[in-house]
């Protein structure tokens, strides 16, 4: 089996908080996406959603498990969302969302894992009900805005 490699697409990092991220324009020529994000929010801790080619419709369903040390294990689902529930901003937490056949004419799967270094990791599945190719992807807080050199990077995913 050949080895993936990743091309970087795009990059964002945030001179001054923004409300949103928009990469656009994603070519078609990739096998999957991969988005990393390391973000902050500009005031209390928050998650941040996604959404594909402006599509704000009942058409996103996602499933999370997480571990906190609070709460221990913590599982929540979602089915006909208008966003993907994707990560967490605080405390510089890392995402890492896999967009699986992002141009295919099928339904979408994503794969997201995110990792807080003071107490949470999380493995999220979703699904975006369309079999449209992805061509841009939304990043936004559920609150706030993202911190200025919150850090945005996608990749195309070459096998």
């Amino acid at each position: 089996m050949p080895t993936s490699t990743y091309d970087l697409i795009a990059s964002n990092v945030l001179g001054s908080s923004a409300a949103s991220v928009t990469f656009s324009s994603i070519s078609a020529s990739y096998r999957d996406l991969v988005l990393v994000v390391q973000a902050r929010p500009s005031g209390s801790n928050t998650n941040f959603s996604l959404r594909f080619n402006s599509d704000s419709g009942a058409n996103y369903s996602w499933i999370t498990a997480e571990w906190n040390d609070v709460s221990g294990v913590v599982s929540l689902d979602s089915n006909g969302s208008t966003e993907l529930a994707a990560g967490r901003c605080q405390n510089n937490s890392l995402s890492i969302i896999n967009i699986l056949d992002y141009s295919a004419s099928k339904n979408k799967a994503v794969l997201i894992r995110n990792n807080n270094p003071s107490f949470v990791v999380q493995a999220l599945s979703g699904r975006w009900a369309s079999n449209s190719a992805v061509n841009s992807i939304e990043i936004f807080p559920f609150a706030n805005s993202f911190a200025a050199n919150s850090t945005f990077y996608l990749y195309g995913v070459v096998s």
